[in-house]
């Protein structure tokens, strides 16, 4: 044995302001179960890792288990030993499937005879990576490569591994993000989050979603893509429960006739950019502390702001046009952060009389089919939208005023925008706090008939949210931008 119990000293480095590793919740639980059933002995398994980077955060998404094959690994209840053969076969896996694609080690410190295993990476395991990484991570500068340790009540510890330049270096992760198609959040040692420093202010929603909830409420990032009708709605509601750190998108101005739909629009910010009304209205009425946000005079989906929105743990879409959901849709699956699009629309008949008021919450979320398989997003409806906002305005209803009094924009309603809405904050509840057993897909509320109705449609085979899922940024996300 080469090693002593001295601390190990790490080669540590600075690779981003957050680290976290994200998995689905498939992925996180084939490896538990697997490996917390070869205990008291320790287990271990390579899985390949894409990488996801924003501008604060960077992120290492699980893909591909490489299980061990007879004779790869000796296990006891106190250490481990990989053979060459298995590192191997992990290296190459990795090279096999692009630059970015790196590997990373997931191991247990299970049970034993000398008690509960914990979370926490031991001077060996420190002892083994200093050695072990400078192979895998060889002179390959696009990819980074991670190594987590599992303990006995699912406690965790991750850190990532990469090349700067010719030097090996090493950060802690600061959580493992489960996703799919609710969101947990494992914290390791070295999270930076922290409770509500007065909890009696949120005594009434904490009975619902417990201590555990009230904390992540205070820590979560969430992005707002789109500050208009149900996107001012969502950041009045999100900073009212308790949400610690927002994170606002759009780059319109406010004016006049925004102010009957819009909330946090008053007189004095007409003619101001709409976030700036919305921070205001946020800082205002926030019950988080500390209270964050930023605010961005840019549409969600230019090619910046989607480099930023991988900086959320999860993602409100209010954008009002087709187009936009593409990328942020993509988003959802490739990077493993959930997203709930909401909408309102309304229907017609033939004597241009309406018939029908409709308001929609939907998932984009591993596990549930995304905007394609749902028939939210289609080629007609993007085709429709790219030829302008006048195409075919003679077969459009008037809502209660002549044809040549209409500009082709559809109406917003503010309590239908505000149902829209209370059922997104609803989807939200259950994404990030698990208030009840089961997410829901596709929540539709139907006037006349005054029914809510779940989407029972399932995925198609051969979409992305099945085929691309935790693809990271080896999948390039197109950007759009709506002028």
């Amino acid at each position: 044995m080469e090693w002593s119990s001295r601390e190990i000293a790490l080669p540590l480095g600075h690779l981003s302001e957050e680290v976290h590793v994200a998995t689905t919740r498939t992925i996180w639980r084939e490896i538990t179960d697997r490996l917390q059933a070869q205990a008291p002995n320790e287990a271990c398994t390579f899985v390949l890792v894409r990488p996801s980077r924003g501008r604060r955060r960077v992120s290492v998404i699980l893909g591909e288990i490489l299980w061990p094959g007879p004779g790869e690994v000796v296990a006891t209840p106190d250490r481990l030993e990989l053979s060459a053969d298995y590192v191997t076969r992990a290296l190459d896996a990795a090279i096999d499937s692009g630059p970015m694609v790196g590997v990373c080690l997931v191991h247990t410190h299970p049970r034993s005879r000398w008690g509960r295993g914990v979370g926490v990476f031991s001077p060996r395991d420190d002892w083994y990576e200093k050695r072990l990484f400078p192979t895998v991570t060889m002179d390959r500068a696009a990819c980074i490569c991670a190594s987590i340790v599992i303990g006995t009540e699912g406690d965790v510890d991750a850190r990532v591994w990469w090349r700067d330049e010719s030097s090996l270096r090493t950060q802690p992760a600061h959580a493992v993000r489960i996703v799919g198609p609710e969101l947990t959040i494992l914290e390791t040692p070295a999270s930076p989050w922290k409770d509500h420093p007065d909890p009696f202010v949120m005594d009434r929603s904490t009975r619902l979603w417990g201590e555990h909830g009230r904390k992540r409420m205070q820590n979560l990032r969430i992005g707002v893509a789109g500050g208009g009708g149900t996107g001012s709605l969502s950041v009045l509601g999100l900073a009212t429960m308790g949400a610690g750190k927002l994170c606002i998108w759009d780059k319109d101005i406010g004016k006049k006739e925004n102010r009957h739909r819009t909330v946090g629009i008053t007189v004095d910010f007409v003619g101001k950019p709409k976030v700036e009304a919305l921070r205001a209205m946020a800082r205002s009425m926030a019950t988080a502390d500390p209270f964050e946000i930023e605010v961005f005079e840019d549409w969600a989906t230019s090619e910046g702001s989607l480099e930023r929105l991988k900086d959320c743990d999860l993602i409100l879409c209010c954008v009002d046009k087709f187009a936009p959901r593409v990328p942020l849709n993509d988003l959802a699956y490739l990077h493993l952060i959930p997203t709930i699009d909401m909408a309102s629309w309304m229907h017609a008949d033939r004597q241009q009389r309406i018939d029908a008021l409709v308001t929609h919450a939907h998932v984009w979320s591993p596990g549930i089919p995304c905007a394609w398989c749902r028939g939210t997003l289609n080629s007609h409806l993007l085709t429709e939208e790219a030829q302008g906002g006048q195409h075919g305005i003679e077969h459009r209803v008037a809502y209660g005023l002549p044809i040549e009094a209409t500009d082709g924009a559809e109406p917003s309603v503010l309590p239908l925008n505000m149902l829209g809405v209370s059922l997104a904050l609803m989807q939200f509840l259950q994404v990030a706090l698990q208030i009840t057993s089961r997410t829901p897909n596709d929540l539709k509320f139907f006037l006349p008939e005054w029914e809510l109705d779940e989407s029972d449609l399932s995925a198609q085979a051969d979409c992305m949210c099945l085929t691309s899922i935790g693809m990271g940024d080896t999948i390039r996300i197109r950007p759009v931008v709506m002028e």
